[in-house]
């Protein structure tokens, strides 16, 4: 398969092209447009400070929630938020039924060491399965644009992961909810958005002519078909809200306040006592359910659905292009594999090519 020469990026990627010298079109964007986005990313740093600053000033309770899978990347989150701001956080965790023994236990020992509130939503185990049976065999199909970004399993779930935590965040008059995606894991479109609402996932009471795609209703409209309201309740409706309606900012750290290195961040939450699961794959560190996910979306796409991430990450000096091939290994004949086939009623026979 023919990647480019420079972040990795394969010729199934979609809207890929590449130069005379194999460089693909993501990369020479990046780095024509790399000045603009380096005094974009630093006004926004100013403009995320002064928003912590303003809410801080106004919150009752809690001053934010925390979307914590217990993984690397949002347990680094956690702790920065609390000991560099000193936020008080309500840690919030999706339980979907996948989540490895030992990321139950970070996320316990975690929130007890850095003293924070944690609340877990454990939606019906019998509804959830549906959702993630009908995204692996393509009842539920999305858009390119999501699946450029994340398989659809992984979309249908992250889609769960906000809208409980937009709705907490509004029962709750809680002002600002975080989320740990990585740099590479979703679009700069965030910048914009946060330019226009303070928040990296557009909300809005009113309608513009230049407002982004509702990115928030595409990934619930598929699943209300197929599944109907029993699994459209645990999803947020739309972007747009009715007038008046007050909703949280939505924030992605990592693309704006701290810097992602990977080995950092291993070596700082190592320190407060986290373990690395053993029974994950080399793109998850807390969710059983991800290698499967992967599985299938490389034998319906024909990519991994981590490409996206991954390349971001080597294009910006964070992740050496040869670490690539062990990513995107994934041992079809685990038991993690099994287990969770098993758990969804499925074989791999009923995963098929597009």
């Amino acid at each position: 398969m023919k990647r480019c020469k420079k972040c990795a990026l394969p010729e199934t990627y979609p809207g890929i092209d590449f130069d005379k010298h194999d460089i693909c079109n993501y990369c020479n964007y990046l780095r024509a447009s790399k000045d603009m986005r380096d005094s974009l990313r630093e006004g926004l740093k100013k403009q995320f400070y002064a928003l912590i600053d303003e809410i801080k000033s106004r919150s009752k309770d809690y001053d934010c929630v925390v979307c914590y899978s217990g993984g690397k990347d949002s347990t680094f989150l956690l702790m920065q938020l609390k000991k560099k701001f000193d936020l008080r956080i309500m840690a919030y965790t999706l339980d979907n039924g996948f989540i490895s023994k030992k990321t139950l236990e970070n996320i316990r020992n975690m929130t007890e060491f850095l003293d924070v509130d944690h609340v877990m939503f454990k939606p019906r185990q019998k509804v959830v399965n549906g959702i993630f049976r009908d995204t692996i065999t393509q009842k539920i199909q999305y858009p390119t644009e999501l699946i450029s970004m994340l398989s659809p399993l992984c979309t249908a779930c992250q889609g769960m992961v906000l809208g409980f935590a937009v709705r907490f965040a509004m029962d709750k008059d809680i002002p600002i909810v975080f989320v740990g995606f990585t740099p590479g894991q979703y679009p700069d479109v965030s910048y914009e958005n946060f330019l226009k609402s303070k928040s990296c996932i557009y909300l809005t009471d009113t309608v513009h002519k230049d407002d982004p795609p509702d990115i928030i209703k595409m990934i619930r409209d598929p699943i209300d078909e197929i599944s109907g309201e029993e699994a459209g309740k645990y999803y947020f409706k739309s972007q747009y809200l009715n007038k008046g309606e007050k909703y949280p900012h939505i924030l992605f750290p990592f693309q704006t306040v701290f810097k992602y290195d990977e080995k950092t961040i291993y070596d700082e939450i190592k320190k407060i006592g986290w373990k690395k699961p053993e029974d994950t794959d080399a793109c998850s560190t807390n969710c059983l359910i991800n290698t499967l996910g992967n599985y299938a979306f490389m034998k319906q796409y024909k990519y991994h659905p981590y490409i996206a991430e991954i390349s971001a990450l080597v294009r910006d000096g964070l992740l050496p292009i040869k670490s690539v091939p062990k990513l995107e290994k994934i041992n079809e004949n685990s038991k993690t594999m099994k287990y969770c086939l098993k758990k969804l009623g499925l074989t791999k026979k009923d995963i098929v090519a597009k």
